[in-house]
């Protein structure tokens, strides 16, 4: 019967720690971790962030927005652009759906017509945008 009320007590106090770690949430906007936020490794120092903003849901589920502006050299741009995972899209409004319905101003400010897209090539709905002016490179993504 003790060891009983013990294994209840540890998987009592497993979950309670569950919920604690799963519902850490929070909204950051252009904070310098941000970009290992998003792209899951830390920024190469070839790579300006000029402007990001990241959602996450604070429980157990994997809820997220993200928006992030960055300049970085040509090998940056074309790893993220790469023909082998991404595919050249003509930009749109359907395009910018999957990011949320309320992104920041300073996320692609001009009209669709000066980015180039990039569309993933398996299932990330993630989008990719190039200022064909300057060479800025926008990132967005959404899942609820």
């Amino acid at each position: 019967m003790r060891r009983t009320g013990q294994v209840l007590a540890v998987a009592v106090v497993l979950l309670i720690v569950g919920f604690i770690l799963g519902g850490c949430g929070g909204t950051w906007v252009d904070d310098q971790d941000n970009f290992k936020r998003i792209f899951g490794f830390d920024k190469p120092s070839d790579v300006e962030v000029r402007h990001s903003y990241y959602w996450k849901s604070p429980h157990w589920s994997t809820e997220y927005r993200y928006y992030i502006a960055l300049r970085g050299s040509i090998k940056f741009a074309s790893g993220l652009t790469t023909p082998q995972v991404m595919t050249p899209a003509v930009p749109g409004t359907g395009a910018l759906a999957v990011c949320g319905s309320n992104p920041p101003r300073w996320f692609l400010s001009k009209p669709l017509s000066h980015y180039a897209m990039w569309t993933p090539k398996n299932s990330g709905k993630y989008r990719v945008f190039r200022d064909e002016d300057d060479g800025t490179l926008y990132v967005c993504d959404e899942q609820l």
